[in-house]
Formats: C-alpha cells, sequence, structure tokens
C-alpha cells in the first residue's frame, strides 16, 4: 500500500511540475511575452528586448541570446567572429562604453523555416546629438530546447539615400 500511495505522490508531483514550466513563460522569453504569440512574433519581441538594452550600453542582452554555434558580421569586424567565445570576447569588449537616446526599428520581416526563423530590418540609431546612425540587419534565430537563440548576426551600415 505504501509503494502504490508513493506512486500516486511521484505521478502528481510530476504532473504539477510540467504543468507549472509550461506556464512559465518568463524563463526562456522577455518579460511579458506569452507563449500564446506567433514564432514571429516572439523573435522580434526577443529582439526589441535586446535593443533596448543595448541602447543603454548593456551588449549582454545579445550576448544571452547566442547559441554556442553562433557567427557574427559587424562593419568593425575584418573578419566573421565565429561561435559564442569568439562573439562574447569581442561584444563583452564595448559593454558599458556608449549610449545613446532611442533607436527606430523599421519594417521587421520574420521569415519561418521549420524552427529557423530569419529576421531582418532596419536599424536607426538617434545619438544624443540628433545625428543618425543607419544599418541593415539580418538576425537569424533557431528554436533550441524551447527557446530562440540567435545563431547569425549580420549588421551592414549604410547611408540611405535622403
Amino acid at each position: 500500500m505504501f509503494i502504490k500511495n508513493l506512486a500516486v505522490v511521484i505521478l502528481v508531483a510530476t504532473i504539477m511540475c510540467a504543468a507549472q514550466a509550461e506556464n512559465n513563460s518568463d524563463y526562456y522569453y522577455p518579460k511579458g511575452v506569452s507563449t500564446q504569440m506567433t514564432s514571429q512574433e516572439i523573435i522580434i519581441t526577443k529582439e526589441k528586448a535586446i535593443l533596448d538594452r543595448w541602447i543603454t550600453g548593456d551588449t549582454f542582452g545579445f550576448i544571452e541570446a547566442a547559441a554556442e554555434e553562433i557567427t557574427y558580421f559587424d562593419p568593425g569586424l575584418e573578419k566573421r567572429c565565429t561561435g559564442k567565445k569568439e562573439f562574447h570576447n569581442w561584444i563583452a569588449a564595448f559593454n558599458g562604453t556608449f549610449s545613446f537616446p532611442n533607436y527606430e526599428l523599421l519594417d521587421p520581416q520574420v521569415q519561418m523555416h521549420g524552427d529557423v526563423g530569419v529576421l531582418t530590418f532596419n536599424f536607426i540609431g538617434i545619438m544624443k546629438d540628433g545625428s543618425k546612425e543607419y544599418f541593415n540587419t539580418t538576425e537569424v534565430y533557431k528554436l533550441i530546447n524551447g527557446d530562440w537563440k540567435l545563431i547569425s548576426s549580420h549588421w551592414s551600415q549604410t547611408k540611405p539615400k535622403l
């Protein structure tokens, strides 16, 4: 009888833990992101949360979002960063060295291919003096263990026609 009761207790505890894990969306997604959102909405929301940190000089949002296999390009690099360690070393060096008051994320689009989402957008960084920096951006996210992780990032500075 004891073993039967113990088995029931273990079964109930397992079901409760599974239900709690299913409802714990804050673990995987930025605060306020619902698991009822589409994959496209989750990816865009995650990117915006990372950029909200970036403009304060906090570069670790990108590092935390990166998968181990990340590849990264930006205008300051002569060649691609490959892997999370190399990416971390590059991005962490800028932590706390800059800030700017605002940005615009224009026309974000996510193309889904199974468990991969390709996010493209135009980024405008608005500097303290009112000047602007323009980038074309491609961010590739992959669903890994229930979380959308950044597997490739490419930022190209541009000068739009005025």
